[in-house]
């Protein structure tokens, strides 16, 4: 990602999550700007994912 991206989309170039999934390096930047529409719905997502995981874990 060039600087000129970077500063036009005001994307916060220090503030990232980097993952590997299959062989595929993942990185998610995030925005200086906060939504808190999208912010709710990650966090949703994330707990949703955790409780999918917890409940394989334990089997029910």
């Amino acid at each position: 990602m060039n600087e000129n991206y970077i500063n036009e989309n005001n994307i916060d170039s220090e503030h990232r999550i980097e993952s590997v999934i299959n062989d595929c390096k993942v990185t998610i930047y995030f925005s200086k700007n906060r939504n808190l529409q999208v912010e709710r719905n990650v966090l949703e997502n994330l707990l949703d994912t955790f409780e999918n995981r917890m409940k394989a874990q334990i089997g029910c």
